[in-house]
């Protein structure tokens, strides 16, 4: 990493972005079925505390309740 990188705060240097599997995303709300919080933790409950609950990244808690929003039925139709 350049001198240049570090004064600007280039944090790109070793950073990586974990691209959530569809397995992941689908073993994770399995999961939360059947955990005695059930989904409405895994759709609301704080980022850290689900992913730390069930063993899973913070990006595939997001993927998750992505997911699960978006196979919701709106009720505004």
């Amino acid at each position: 990493m350049s001198p240049e990188s570090t004064i600007r705060g280039d944090l790109s240097f070793g950073a990586s972005h974990h691209q959530p599997t569809r397995d992941e995303v689908e073993s994770l709300i399995a999961r939360a079925r059947e955990h005695p919080l059930g989904l409405e933790f895994l759709e609301s409950g704080a980022l850290d505390a689900v992913a730390a609950i069930h063993g899973a990244h913070a990006f595939v808690v997001d993927a998750a309740r992505e997911h699960l929003a978006r196979a919701k039925p709106r009720s505004d139709a």
